[in-house]
């Protein structure tokens, strides 16, 4: 494929130490990169406490933009909670390695909107940025079960959608009665479900809205870093209203990882999310793959869904994301894999090389530089 490339360059969580970064390695990767690829963006982030200053610099000095790499919805104290049909704050226990948090706030509360702003205003705003790329602007998935899934019910959101009922999940291969999917987005048997879908999209949408304006306003270009369509809808993701509020889009096409945002992950924490006997979840896994009309979510069906965005998202740029970096359980990533990838995608404007650059071996830079065109 032709067209540029995104960076992403991890440096810690938001309270935890910045993790020691090589500074030299760094920039010699980058400059590698820079002599093959037009480098559209470096996204970095997320401590506040990391000193970038020689990464900023050598980044400007070529004339390539420099983006602070944000979660919005999670990572941070002082969130509003989501809520359960019960009433009570929805249980969300997933915790990643290197300490990174999935415990979300409701992205539907304008205050919490308002905290990450406050966040950025205090600990960001006087780095040296030229973007900001905004990470878990969403729902929960089902990494900790069904619960966080069917929310919000807070004070805030339950007027707005009006859902009084608690849901129960049939059991079987189709828990969620998904009868159809199309134009990105799934069809369901329940009315009411599906309205509480519906709701958490446009919340999504309302605050990408808010943010995007505010950091538009401050001169900052947005991005977005978004699950895989057909993941998507879960978590309140829709492509065709977002896209208005993203200079470009990174669809995490994350087909080795096993964390959260990755495809194979995802799909057995929803088949796993609802219970039941092995059987039972291999089953459900298989039933979302034939609604989705594939055998496996290999290139085509990631081209399928590329040709999905372009026709509801218009002319927003889009970096197709793929991971680079290699972790031998999380991640194992290797160069014949990243060939696949980047030799594969179609009509994208450039690849995202994900999630992080300090932990992507020589091997696997030099197999994507390979097939990188400038």
């Amino acid at each position: 494929m032709g067209g540029g490339v995104t960076v992403q360059i991890y440096t810690g969580g938001f309270d935890s130490a910045p993790e020691p970064l090589d500074i030299p390695s760094i920039l010699k990767k980058l400059e590698k990169i820079r002599q093959r690829a037009n480098i559209a963006g470096v996204m970095i982030g997320w401590s506040p406490n990391a000193d970038i200053g020689a990464i900023a610099g050598f980044l400007r000095r070529h004339g390539i933009g420099v983006y602070l790499w944000l979660p919005v919805f999670s990572g941070w104290d002082g969130l509003s909670p989501l809520m359960g049909g019960q009433g009570r704050p929805a249980e969300q226990g997933y915790l990643a390695e290197k300490g990174e948090r999935f415990d979300f706030g409701c992205p539907a509360n304008p205050e919490n909107v308002r905290h990450v702003i406050r966040i950025f205003e205090e600990r960001y705003a006087a780095g040296p940025y030229d973007g900001i790329f905004l990470d878990k602007i969403r729902f929960p998935s089902f990494i900790s079960g069904i619960q966080p899934v069917l929310t919000c019910f807070c004070p805030h959101c339950r007027p707005l959608h009006g859902i009084s009922e608690r849901f129960e999940p049939r059991g079987g291969e189709n828990p969620l009665g998904i009868t159809a999917y199309e134009g990105l987005r799934y069809t369901l048997a329940d009315e009411a479900l599906a309205g509480l879908f519906a709701y958490k999209s446009e919340a999504v949408t309302a605050s990408a809205a808010v943010l995007s304006g505010y950091f538009r306003k401050r001169g900052y270009k947005v991005g977005l870093d978004l699950f895989a369509p057909f993941l998507s809808y879960f978590v309140g993701q829709d492509y065709g209203k977002l896209a208005p509020y993203a200079d470009f889009i990174k669809p995490m096409f994350y087909r080795k990882t096993n964390a959260p945002a990755g495809i194979p992950f995802e799909l057995d924490m929803y088949a796993a999310a609802f219970g039941g006997s092995p059987q039972e979840i291999e089953g459900r896994g298989r039933y979302l793959l034939k609604t989705l009309q594939t055998s496996g979510i290999g290139m085509d069906f990631i081209n399928r869904e590329i040709a999905g965005i372009r026709e509801i998202a218009g002319d927003v740029k889009l970096y197709a994301g793929i991971e680079v970096n290699y972790h031998e359980r999380v991640a194992p990533v290797t160069a014949r894999y990243i060939q696949e990838n980047v030799t594969g995608i179609k009509n994208a404007d450039g690849i995202a090389l994900s999630w992080d650059l300090c932990s992507t071996p020589g091997q696997n830079l030099d197999a994507a530089l390979m097939y990188i065109k400038q």
